[in-house]
């Protein structure tokens, strides 16, 4: 199996039968991911067709992976990143500087520099210390004011560490733009992760509307952005209710104002399967209750840290058939020795055996990206796949997304239709 070319694999299978397929051919051992590639390409398919106006900037920080950016990258996506590093990472894949925002709000000033030598312009600030590091490092930076505007419900709220007060503090850093003698281009707000509450992107939007109007009050005529962040559901979630709000927000809003968002699991959630291998089995039998213990090669300090954090707990699916439908009150243990590393404890499953898999679906959102090497244990690696039907609905737009050849390989290299056991490149 090939890491940096993506499997193309026929419309009959499923996440399932190729991930038993990487198992056998591979005599595979380590926790892996496969990543379908055509449900990215569906994700932004349904934004450009639900939210119209609102350019997609995908969120680095959810999910690096090389793949899922050269993939939005050919599919005229911009990309929101925090740092030098995943700057360059975006660059590296043929994206332009204009297609990134620099969404930090405090930065460091090698990183404000490195984004000054690339030709990224747009840096976001929420205090009056970051407009003097621009003044000082950046000074003809297109300066875009963060303002804090919470959700009611979201998995993490995001306002306590970033964002200004909308009322008292945003004004004052309009002043102290003109006063520094800055360019003012934009506002930004972030609801919240995962977003529960869809109306909360309608209260930001006409608070942005509201500080565009102070701003040109102010003599800023070239306030011409507004960035409405991320906070939008991936998986199994739909974001129709939340585009209904936005676009009738963005209604009343100067056409000629650019308005850009943050999404990242909206992107990458569904997109990526887990497969984890049991290689540890302990019974432990008190009285008349039999519990089982398990171990697999993937943990809390690797893919499930939102599980060590309690923000959420996945459940698994047994590749294997179990011999019984019977079920034990079971624990599954991570493999580091760290007693924190347990992903799930105390919950029914049918009895696993050793060298049983197991899979997790929807595992693409900040679970790479925040996986580490504790105990000498590498992050799983990731096999990306593309379905046939999906490859050829790429193909077919073409014509509306130039840059999908590159993607494809349609000079003939990499692809061939009538082929069974093909894979393209992503260039």
């Amino acid at each position: 199996m090939i890491f940096d070319e993506v499997r193309v694999i026929d419309d009959t299978e499923d996440n399932f039968t190729y991930i038993e397929k990487i198992i056998k051919s591979n005599e595979q051992e380590d926790a892996f991911y496969v990543l379908d590639v055509g449900d990215v390409a569906k994700q932004h398919r349904k934004w450009l067709s639900t939210i119209p106006r609102v350019e997609p900037h995908f969120a680095i920080k959810c999910n690096p992976n090389e793949t899922v950016i050269k993939t939005l990258a050919a599919l005229n996506a911009g990309f929101d990143c925090a740092s030098k590093e995943e700057i360059s990472q975006v660059l590296s894949a043929g994206v332009s500087a204009d297609r990134i925002i620099f969404a930090n709000t405090m930065k460091q000033n090698s990183h404000i520099k490195y984004a000054r030598m690339v030709g990224v312009t747009n840096l976001t600030v929420d205090s009056e210390g970051e407009l003097y590091k621009m003044k000082n490092l950046f000074p003809e930076a297109n300066i875009i004011i963060r303002f804090r505007c919470d959700a009611s419900v979201a998995e993490i709220e995001l306002g306590s560490k970033s964002g200004c007060d909308p009322g008292i503090e945003a004004p004052k850093l309009v002043r102290k733009t003109r006063e520094l003698g800055l360019n003012l281009h934009g506002f930004s707000f972030h609801v919240g992760s995962d977003c529960g509450e869809p109306m909360a992107y309608g209260r930001g939007i006409g608070i942005a509307q509201n500080l565009i109007k102070y701003a040109e009050s102010q003599g800023f005529q070239n306030v011409k952005l507004l960035d409405i962040g991320g906070g939008f559901p991936g998986a199994d979630k739909s974001i129709d209710e939340i585009a209904e709000i936005i676009n009738q927000a963005l209604e009343g809003l100067d056409p000629s104002i650019r308005v850009i968002s943050e999404p990242g699991r909206y992107y990458v959630a569904s997109a990526f399967t887990l497969a984890s291998f049991v290689f540890g089995k302990k019974t432990i039998i008190e009285g008349d209750e039999t519990r089982n213990m398990y171990w697999m090669n993937d943990g809390n300090f690797g893919s499930f840290i939102d599980h060590l954090l309690e923000i959420k707990t996945n459940i698994p699916i047994s590749l294997n058939k179990p011999v019984s439908e019977k079920k034990y009150l079971s624990t599954i243990w991570g493999p580091t020795l760290d007693p924190f590393d347990c992903v799930i404890r105390d919950y029914w499953f049918p009895e696993l055996e050793i060298g049983d898999w197991l899979v997790w679906p929807n595992m693409g959102a900040y679970t790479l990206s925040l996986a580490g090497t504790f105990n000498g244990i590498l992050p799983p690696a990731v096999f990306p796949f593309i379905k046939r039907e999906a490859l050829n609905l790429l193909v077919l737009e073409q014509k509306i997304h130039p840059k999908i050849g590159s993607l494809l390989g349609t000079e003939g290299k990499h692809w061939d239709q009538q082929s069974k056991s093909t894979s393209l490149t992503i260039i």
